[in-house]
């Protein structure tokens, strides 16, 4: 899958590459310093994703992505960006998803999982679905189905992994067992990862929200500023 980074901060496309650079179906096809080049790119390489900051010289992010629509239809689109301000121009040019900074890797993945459905669902390519999560426990290993994992939470030194029938602990960290999860899996905190297909309502609780699950007694956190990307997950 290759993968188009359109972004004028340096830092910022060494995060992002560095993140790509991790995932073995994706490669980088250029990086765009502006908006110029990010349709100059999109022109030469013709990525399948591009990743894209709004707020770029030359052309923002915005309009290159308009112009690059006309000549590449196909192409997913996901923005990168430290300004909610075109939000609803985002779902106008049918982007994938619109990720605030500062950038997580979980949510990046997510992302770029649904822009590979998106494109294999167009029959260009056939995908790798993940089934299970692996856990170690002790000596022994453990596959859970990941339509079974309603969230997972991180408790003293342990990760424990929530289904609606039973619980699981294991010593992995949330980091490790996020890796191999797949887009419906949201970090909503930074103690916790939700299943999002299984969230069913979201309610206050002072400062942060409490995650709702159908059929299921105990909730996760949700950190005030997560509310939004997951109301934005479940809407598309």
């Amino acid at each position: 899958m290759k993968v188009l980074i359109a972004e004028d901060d340096a830092s910022s496309r060494k995060l992002l590459k560095l993140f790509i650079d991790s995932l073995p179906d994706y490669h980088i096809a250029g990086e765009a310093k502006n908006g110029e080049e990010l349709i100059q790119y999109a022109a030469s390489e013709k990525p399948d994703i591009a990743l894209v900051d709004i707020g770029m010289p030359l052309l923002n992010g915005m309009e290159a992505v308009k112009a690059c629509k006309e000549f590449q239809p196909s192409m997913q689109v996901i923005f990168i960006t430290g300004h909610d301000d075109y939000a609803l121009e985002a779902f106008e040019v049918r982007a994938v998803d619109y990720i605030m900074k500062p950038i997580e890797r979980n949510r990046l993945y997510g992302a770029l999982d649904r822009a590979a459905q998106v494109i294999y669902s167009q029959g260009e390519r056939v995908p790798t679905v993940k089934k299970d999560l692996k856990i170690k426990q002790q000596r022994n290993i453990i596959f859970i189905p990941l339509d079974d994992i309603l969230f997972i939470e991180r408790m003293d030194r342990k990760s424990v992994i929530h289904t609606k029938n039973k619980s699981y602990e294991t010593n992995e960290p949330l980091a490790s067992l996020e890796v191999a999860l797949d887009s419906r899996f949201q970090s909503s905190h930074r103690s916790y990862i939700i299943n999002a297909e299984h969230l069913v309502r979201i309610e206050a609780a002072g400062q942060m929200y409490k995650a709702y699950f159908k059929d299921y007694g105990e909730t996760a956190k949700i950190s005030k500023h997560k509310v939004d990307e997951l109301q934005r997950y479940k809407a598309l």
